[in-house]
């Protein structure tokens, strides 16, 4: 598996061309980069029993399609599957294998999420991740206790970031391409504005891409 800190072609061509962006605003990248990628159908294969007890196997890749998997309307996806068995008191075990690329989005959206509806306990009793590396495990656990304790106290989260921190974070991760350029759109009076934009855009691409998963399920 590849690093999980880096970012596909696509994404770098678009982090280039914005140059800057501000520390308060640093997720607008990769809400635009959603925007500007129209969602995948994801693969008709259904989760699978891992054995004798009905636990839920459910393979990424298999589901999805695709081997870098980037988007929170990706992870939207994952979700309710695991969501699914949860209610069911089933264990889930979600395999990596064949998966190239994970980013924060993703794993917040189809793992982190279940804080939002599960208690802490029955995530970790019922959730197991396989056929992933050390690093990126450390990866998806470091994501997962972000949004645990941004449900605890999201003001902590809504804090903009101090320079000495930027740099410090910078400092850690020389080679990722958002952190380069976060802070040069801090002043720009117009980009509240892109940040609407882009959010509405993103919710008729979302509305567009699950009309068409209810049109097939319909179609069957």
């Amino acid at each position: 598996m590849t690093q999980i800190t880096q970012v596909s072609d696509h994404e770098q061509e678009i982090i280039v061309q914005l140059r800057a962006l501000s520390p308060e605003h640093q997720r607008a990248v990769i809400d635009l980069i959603g925007a500007l990628q129209v969602p995948a159908t994801p693969q008709k294969s259904q989760p699978e029993l891992e054995d004798d007890n009905a636990d839920i196997k459910i393979g990424l890749y298999q589901v999805l399609g695709k081997s870098e998997l980037t988007f929170e309307h990706e992870g939207q996806v994952i979700y309710p599957l695991i969501a699914e068995a949860f209610n069911q008191g089933k264990k889930v075990v979600v395999s990596f294998d064949n998966v190239q690329l994970i980013t924060w989005s993703f794993v917040t959206k189809a793992i982190g999420q279940l804080y939002e509806h599960f208690s802490e306990s029955q995530i970790q009793s019922c959730l197991q991740l396989v056929d992933i590396t050390e690093e990126d495990l450390e990866f998806v656990y470091h994501v997962m206790e972000t949004k645990r304790e941004f449900l605890i106290n999201p003001e902590k989260f809504r804090q903009p970031m101090s320079d000495e921190q930027l740099e410090e974070l910078r400092r850690k991760n020389p080679d990722n391409p958002i952190l380069q350029v976060v802070g040069m759109f801090k002043d720009d009076p117009t980009f509240d504005d892109m940040l609407a934009y882009i959010a509405e855009y993103r919710r008729e691409l979302d509305e567009e891409y699950f009309r068409q998963i209810d049109a097939e399920e319909v179609g069957n």
